[in-house]
């Protein structure tokens, strides 16, 4: 069995305080919230403000071969003890993901499509595997892998996909020379050379990565025997509010500036931010300054702080939807309407639900997900069932994070998936019709909007035999 690198989150900063410097850092995870703090921390630590703007580099991963980021690395510092280089998204890690990822696809075609030629190219040679000029030349090489590339991910590419990777000999035709673009391999064998040699004293190179990377790889074990690897999972709701992370933290927080926050006054901050790590942080910037010389927060300094989300309403509608109450329902379509948001987006936020909904519903009926994860609670959803079938079938699902139930946070998900008893699957793809036929009216009737909103809920918390009775009445 091959054993993974260790993805511990070790206290980085504290290390770095008391002068335990490593060479090179791998900082990645769901949570990016943390990876950001983290580096921030890092750089405030390993640079003075006087000096910084000539010790620091930071690099495009997607942009840059290897061999320029190690050149980067090598130049001393000016006037000071360290040069720092951070590279953000370096395609080394993201290997894991396979040669047929559309992801990066995607990235590549906006590149191209921004004029930055360069880029889209370097993306593809170590999508591909081969080189740019065998790219340039259309060789058999790079025919082969088109070909590979194309059947792997059957499905799963757009007329638009299609039509970059026909383009690419052209595109790289606008190149002036090929020069620094290497492939993933090349990059790959680069660094591990260089992490097996003598490091710089002088220099400090951080990766941060957007998710996960492959412990297993011999890259990442390289780092973390001579650096440090550190992995940061999502931060989401435990069973109790003591065993919560997220909690753990807000109290912490609080703790620096003398106040306390209680259970039910998190639950709502929580509720309210959808669990999002950068919100919870604004939030509390908030709440801190709303409340003054209090030194207890409670759920009503969180309700005048925080204005209720369309995370929540949206979800106390959909809720509503399910149970078919009309009135609670209606009732949450005027909040989020209150709110300020425009009622061509609320439309568009009720197609969404929908649609992840239905996803949610196909899911169960093709045996993914069992007749019982409405029931669970959270944690065991998060751990053992949303976790796993991200990994197994998030690629068979819209390419597109937004409307991909597997790419959304756990919590939302979980949100989703105990709407699935209230819902058959006719009824779903019905509503669909009826928020397109809503969002048609929006924009070219002079129909009142809220009007408009009003009349597709009610036709969604009915069934369909109820409304025809209901018509034949009238």
């Amino acid at each position: 069995m091959r054993q993974q690198a260790r993805a511990t989150t070790p206290n980085i900063v504290k290390e770095i305080q008391a002068g335990k410097i490593r060479p090179v850092y791998l900082l990645c995870g769901e949570e990016q919230f943390l990876v950001e703090t983290t580096l921030k921390q890092m750089l405030e630590n390993l640079l003075s403000p006087e000096t910084r703007d000539f010790n620091l580099n930071h690099l495009d991963g997607a942009e840059v071969s290897m061999r320029d980021i190690l050149s980067a690395v090598e130049v001393y510092p000016v006037i000071a003890d360290w040069r720092v280089v951070v590279v953000n998204e370096a395609t080394v890690f993201k290997r894991q993901k396979g040669p047929s990822s559309p992801e990066i696809i995607e990235n590549a075609a906006e590149a191209a499509e921004e004029g930055n030629p360069r880029k889209a190219i370097a993306l593809m040679v170590k999508v591909l595997g081969v080189s740019a000029q065998d790219i340039a030349d259309e060789n058999t090489d790079f025919r082969e892998a088109i070909s590979d590339l194309i059947e792997e991910n059957e499905g799963g590419l757009s007329p638009e996909d299609l039509e970059f990777l026909r383009d690419l000999p052209q595109i790289t035709a606008q190149i002036d020379d090929f020069q620094h673009i290497s492939g993933a391999v090349d990059d790959t064998e680069i660094l591990i050379e260089w992490l097996g040699g003598e490091l710089p004293k002088e220099s400090v190179l951080i990766f941060t990565v957007k998710g996960n990377v492959d412990g297993r790889s011999r890259l990442v074990k390289l780092i973390s025997r001579v650096g440090r690897y550190a992995s940061f999972a999502s931060l989401e709701p435990a069973r109790s509010g003591q065993q919560d992370r997220v909690y753990q933290g807000v109290s912490r927080k609080l703790e620096t500036f003398g106040k306390k926050i209680s259970p039910n006054a998190f639950n709502l901050l929580q509720s309210r931010t959808g669990n999002d790590m950068h919100l919870i942080a604004e939030a509390i910037e908030k709440i801190i300054a709303f409340v003054g010389e209090k030194t207890r927060i409670d759920e009503r300094d969180i309700e005048t702080v925080i204005a209720q989300s369309s995370f929540e309403n949206i979800f106390a509608l959909t809720d509503a939807l399910g149970k078919r109450s009309v009135s609670q329902a209606l009732s949450s379509l005027h909040s989020v309407l209150e709110s300020g948001e425009p009622p061509i987006k609320v439309n568009a936020l009720i197609a969404r639900q929908i649609r992840l909904t239905l996803q949610a519903k196909l899911l169960a009926e093709c045996g993914e997900l069992k007749p019982t994860v409405d029931r669970m609670n959270y944690q065991s959803f998060a751990d053992n069932v949303f976790k796993p079938l991200a990994e197994k079938m998030s690629k068979n699902l819209p390419h597109a994070a937004q409307v991909n139930l597997l790419k959304q946070n756990p919590y939302a998900a979980y949100k989703v998936v105990q709407a699935i008893p209230f819902f058959n699957t006719d009824e779903l793809i019905q509503g669909l019709e009826q928020t397109l036929e809503a969002d048609v009216q929006l924009k070219s009737s002079q129909l009142d909007p809220e009007c408009i909103l009003e009349q597709l809920v009610y036709e969604l918390c009915t069934k369909p035999d109820t409304r025809r009775l209901a018509r034949n009445r009238i």
